[in-house]
C-alpha cells in the first residue's frame, strides 16, 4: 500500500483544516494510526495540484511558518519528530538551503521553493513523490495568483445556469422581434431540455 501522503494526494501530510478545505480537501480528515500517540490526522485532496497548493499556502501564510527560519519552522511542522534528520534530508536535496534560510515569499518564488516542497513530500512519503513537475509549477502559480480551484458542484451549477441564460436571452430576443408565443415557448423548452441534458452528462462524468 502506498504511504498516506500519496494515497490522499497530500504531499505535506498536513492535517485537516479550513485551509485544506479551501483547496478542495474533504471536510473530514482521516485519522492516522502512526503509533506516535499524537492524534495525528491527514487531509484528503482530490488532485496532487490541490494538495500541493495547500502545502505551499500553509507554509507561506501560517504564523507558525511564515518568514521563519527553516530549522524553526520544520520543528513545528514535524511536531518535533526527527527534526535533525528532517533538516538534513531537505538540505541534502535543496541546493543552497541552510537551517537558517528564511521561508519568505521570495524563497517560495525562487529556485529553492519547488525543490523544497518536493523534498518535504519525499520525506513525508518515505519515497520520491509521484506528482509530475507540471503539477508543482501549476500549484505555485495558483497559490501566488490566489486562484482557488472551483469545486465540481459549482462547475455543474455554472454550466446549467449558462445554458439556461442562453435560452432565456434567445426567447427575449424572439419576443422583441414579434415572434409568436409558440416560437418563444419552443425556444424556452429547448433551453430547459438542454440545461437538463447538460446537468445529466456533467453529473455522470463526475461520478
Amino acid at each position: 500500500m502506498e504511504p498516506a501522503s500519496i494515497r490522499y494526494k497530500n504531499p505535506g501530510a498536513m492535517w485537516g483544516s479550513a485551509l485544506a478545505i479551501k483547496w478542495g480537501a474533504q471536510k473530514k480528515a482521516v485519522t492516522l494510526n502512526d503509533g506516535k500517540g499524537q492524534g495525528n490526522n491527514i487531509a484528503v485532496f482530490p488532485t496532487y495540484v490541490q494538495g500541493i497548493c495547500a502545502q505551499l499556502d500553509l507554509w507561506r501564510t501560517s504564523e507558525n511558518y511564515k518568514n521563519k527560519k527553516f530549522k524553526d519552522a520544520i520543528a513545528i511542522w514535524s511536531g518535533g519528530n526527527y527534526v535533525s534528520s528532517y533538516i538534513k534530508f531537505v538540505v541534502d536535496r535543496v541546493p543552497g538551503i541552510t537551517p537558517d534560510t528564511i521561508l519568505s515569499d521570495a524563497f517560495w518564488l525562487g529556485p529553492m521553493g519547488i525543490p523544497f516542497l518536493k523534498a518535504q513530500a519525499w520525506h513525508e512519503a518515505g519515497k520520491q513523490y509521484p506528482a509530475p513537475d507540471a503539477d508543482w509549477i501549476e500549484a505555485r502559480q495558483r497559490v501566488f495568483a490566489g486562484k482557488v480551484p472551483i469545486s465540481p458542484a459549482k462547475k455543474k451549477v455554472a454550466a446549467v445556469v449558462a445554458t439556461s441564460t442562453v435560452a432565456t436571452t434567445a426567447a427575449v430576443q424572439a419576443h422583441s422581434s414579434g415572434s409568436s408565443l409558440t416560437t418563444i415557448f419552443v425556444i424556452l423548452g429547448v433551453g430547459i431540455i438542454a440545461a437538463v441534458v447538460a446537468w445529466y452528462f456533467i453529473h455522470k462524468r463526475a461520478v
